[in-house]
């Protein structure tokens, strides 16, 4: 399963007026996440979450139960977790 969450629905990539982008999370089904994709500004920086989520086997679940503060980037990493659990991040 795949989960892509683009930066123009980010705030913060909004008022740095960098919103190409976009993070796609790669798990399995009730599963671990195997892999993230980034790419956009500061992708380097938004990397260590990704990481950290497949070197400690977390599922989408897990992801997306941490909080992730406004407006950063992060929460796109937010964004993904909760559209594989069916949950709007509102």
């Amino acid at each position: 399963m795949t989960s892509i969450q683009r930066f123009g629905g980010n705030g913060r990539a909004l008022i740095i007026g960098e919103p190409d982008g976009m993070v796609k999370i790669v798990a399995e089904r009730d599963g671990p996440i195997l892999g993230v994709h980034i790419a956009g500004p500061w992708a380097t920086e938004l990397i260590a979450e990704g990481y950290l989520a497949v070197n400690w086997e977390a599922t989408a679940e897990d992801l997306a139960a941490l909080i992730h503060p406004h407006p950063t980037l992060s929460e796109v990493f937010g964004m993904a977790g909760m559209a594989f659990t069916g949950r709007s991040y509102d």
